[in-house]
This record gives structure tokens, C-alpha cells and sequence, in this order.
């Protein structure tokens, strides 16, 4: 059955969330990352075949229904991924194990030889009892009623059935425990797909079988394969959104890492111009060749997590700051609280900025100015007041705010207040 729209709309869901995850897959390399990532792409192998346009030219190669034959290999593949997955987030374990784990983490190590018999059994039912005489479009509704089609599909929905089985009792029962809201959320989602996929497989076998025993049920091939196909689209829209919830929160994360190292730029530039030894995070970093791609560089520079490079950042910060201090005169930052404390005065309560990011602001502005005139000091300025951050987000933040006034202050007054720091000292 085509149906145009939503055919392309899950295939490129699932497309999307395989190269989504790609990216940690690569980076990382552990089973458990790998074969989820693997379990989406061969999803995704397995619905491009039911699209218009790849069915179009799959019908021009000289075997008949090879579209259907190619989405059950792929859809087999993924089969066998899913059971890994599952069984690698066990990890290790021991005779003390509950018995339904130990059966997960068995199966696992016997998939891809299962795979690879289901998928000569496919073949071969495939080949000597479907009959192909003619291409089909819709591979259910055209078969029905014929024993070898019935036998052919049967073999692939036990192989699918079983992934269905083991998936969903696994993560119904690991919901169950979660204490995490989003992984609790996300499980009892990825339970509700497998009761979907059962439903499909269910159906589709006994009325494949049925249609064989009487006749009478063959009128109804058209209605059963659309009613099955809409099943088979919510579930594969549950499974993606099942896996993707537990992660909301590393993606808000992310999110959020990306902004503040944008939100950055401006005042780790200035200070890196002037003490570059301290930006060792481009010597830890290798682009691949699109990262090299400005407008491609966030999506395939895979060489370090955003939140590590938000981290190297700020630490460049605070250590150039550290440098900063040799070429601010000794009572500068005490002069920088009472020219934020005029600005306070002068302004609206409700347009007043935070006093203590504005000290520094123009603190660091005059300190560069001070670079700039190269007064270095043997003896450095005292230390800007420690803030009790407790994350580098915290302070990431922090810096934000005070780069906001950094970029207000202009340089006339930053030489003014460093003349009059410098002419004190």
C-alpha cells in the first residue's frame, strides 16, 4: 500500500533520529549506542521501500516485489539490533540475574546467527512459494488468500514477534523501577510501540491464515492492509519518540551548552587575542572535513562534546583573567564598584544592571587597556570576588552577564577609569 505522505514521513523520522544519534554512536563506539543507532537506520532501511518514489524505481530491476524482500531484510536487521540493545544495557551479568534478563542477554548472543537463518529462510519461501507472476503494489492485499504468502510472512512476523516480546516486557518492567520521570516516560512508551508491533503481527497473520481457510475473508485484503499499515506508522512514530524522551534532558542540555559558547565569543575573544597560550581547546580538537564548513561545523564536528568545549572555554576565561591581573593597577576592581555604583544611581530601578558584573566588566576593559599600554606588574591586582558556582553552567552564565556589559562599556570610559586607578596607585 502507498500512502504517499505518510510513507516519506516515517521514513524520514526515522532517518532523522539514525543520524541524530549517529554522532554519540561514532564518537563513543559502545554496543549499546551502536546498535540502537543501527536498529534506527535499518528501520529506516525498511521504509524507504514502501515510499512512491523508491518503490518507482525498485520496480524497474528485474525481480519481482524485491521491494518487499529488501524491507523485511532490513526490517530483520533491526530485529536483531533492538535485541542487542536491550541486552547491552544489562551490562555483565551472573547466575543471580532474573531469569527473563538472562533470556534477553542469551538471545542477544545468538541474534545475528538467528538473523542470518531467518533471513535464508526468507529468501528461500521467498523464492520457491510466493508466487511472483506479476508485481504488486500492495503485497498483502495481492498475496491474500495463497498459502505460500501466508508461510512467507509468517516467518518473518516470528522473528519480528519475538523482538516485540522480549523489547516490551523488558521495558515495562524496567519502567516499572525507573525512579527518573523522563526514563520512566520514555520506557512505558517503547512498551506501548511492542503492544502495537503485536497488534500488527497479530493481525496480519491470522487474517493471512484466515483468508487461506475461507475464502469468503479475501474481500477485505484492502481494508486490513491499510488498517494494518496506519498500526505500523504509530508505531514506529511511538518507538522514535520512546528512545528520544529519556534524552530531552541531554538535548535541552546541549541546547543550552551551545548557546552560552556563542554567548561567549565576544569577551574569550578579546582575552585570547591578548594571552593565547592559555586556548589550548583548538590543539584537543580534529575536524572532519565538513566541520571544516562553517555553516556545517555544529552538526558534524564530532571531535568533542559541547559541553567539554563550554567547559574549556571558561576555563580560558578565568585563566586569562588570572594573567589580566599583572596589568591592572592594584585598587582598579575598587574603582570599578564605584563607577558601578554611579551607574546604579543614575539609572531607573528597573533598568539597573547587576552591580557586581558591571564592576567587573569595566574591570576587564581596563585591564586590557592596561595590556594595550603593556604596564605589566610584578606584583598582580587582587583577584576578582570568588562566586559560589556550582556548575560550569553556573558560571557560564555568570560570564554572560558580565559580557553583556562588556560589550556596553565604551572604551573612553574604560581609559578613564584605568587613568584614575593607575594615577592613585
Amino acid at each position: 500500500m502507498q500512502t504517499g505522505f505518510f510513507d516519506y514521513l516515517a521514513a524520514l523520522l526515522m532517518t532523522g533520529v539514525a543520524l541524530w544519534r549517529a554522532p554519540a554512536a561514532l564518537r563513543w563506539g559502545d554496543t549499546q549506542r551502536r546498535a540502537l543507532c543501527a536498529c534506527y537506520a535499518g528501520y529506516a532501511a525498511a521504509l524507504w521501500p514502501k515510499t512512491p518514489i523508491v518503490a518507482d524505481w525498485l520496480s524497474h530491476i528485474p525481480v519481482t516485489d524485491l521491494a518487499v524482500l529488501l524491507e523485511h531484510y532490513a526490517g530483520s536487521a533491526a530485529v536483531m539490533c533492538i535485541i542487542i540493545y536491550v541486552a547491552a544495557g544489562y551490562g555483565r551479568i551472573d547466575d543471580s540475574a532474573p531469569r527473563p534478563v538472562v533470556l534477553t542477554v542469551r538471545l542477544a548472543r545468538v541474534a545475528p546467527a538467528t538473523a542470518a537463518v531467518f533471513a535464508l529462510g526468507l529468501t528461500a519461501a521467498f523464492l520457491t512459494l510466493v508466487d511472483r507472476s506479476h508485481s504488486t503494489s500492495d503485497f498483502v492485499a495481492e498475496h491474500v488468500g495463497q498459502p505460500g504468502a501466508a508461510a512467507y510472512l509468517t516467518i518473518f512476523y516470528v522473528w519480528l514477534g519475538s523482538s516485540c516480546l522480549v523489547c516490551g516486557y523488558q521495558w515495562a518492567s524496567a519502567a516499572r523501577l525507573s525512579s527518573s520521570r523522563p526514563l520512566r516516560v520514555g520506557l512505558a512508551v517503547l512498551a506501548t510501540a511492542m503492544v502495537l508491533g503485536s497488534v500488527y503481527i497479530v493481525i496480519r497473520v491470522i487474517y493471512m491464515w484466515g483468508a487461506v481457510a475461507f475464502p469468503s475473508l479475501r474481500a477485505y485484503g484492502s481494508s486490513v492492509a491499510h488498517i494494518t499499515a496506519g498500526i505500523q506508522l504509530v508505531m514506529f512514530i511511538t518507538f522514535a519518540a520512546g528512545c528520544s524522551i529519556p534524552t530531552s534532558n541531554v538535548a535541552a542540555g546541549r541546547w543550552t551548552s551551545s548557546r552560552l559558547l556563542k554567548d561567549l565569543k565576544t569577551l574569550h575573544h578579546d582575552l585570547i587575542a591578548c594571552f593565547p597560550d592559555v586556548a589550548f581547546e583548538g590543539s584537543l580538537r580534529r575536524r572532519s572535513a565538513l566541520a571544516s564548513v562553517p555553516v556545517l561545523r555544529k552538526f558534524f564536528d564530532w571531535s568533542m562534546p559541547i559541553d567539554v568545549r563550554l567547559g574549556f572555554r571558561i576555563h580560558a576565561i578565568a585563566d586569562a583573567m588570572e594573567q589580566l591581573r599583572h596589568y591592572a593597577p592594584p585598587d582598579l576592581f575598587e574603582h570599578a564598584e564605584d563607577y558601578a555604583a554611579t551607574m546604579e544611581e543614575e539609572l531607573p530601578e528597573e533598568e539597573r544592571p547587576n552591580p557586581q558584573a558591571v564592576a567587573e566588566a569595566i574591570y576587564i576593559r581596563a585591564a586590557l587597556a592596561g595590556f594595550a599600554l603593556g604596564t605589566y606588574r610584578a606584583t598582580p591586582s587582587d583577584p576578582l570576588p570568588r562566586k559560589p558556582h556550582v556548575s560550569v553552567e553556573a558560571e557560564a552564565r555568570w560570564w554572560r552577564q558580565v559580557q553583556a556589559q562588556y560589550t556596553a562599556i565604551t572604551p573612553a570610559e574604560a581609559w578613564s577609569l584605568l587613568l584614575t586607578a593607575a594615577a592613585e596607585a
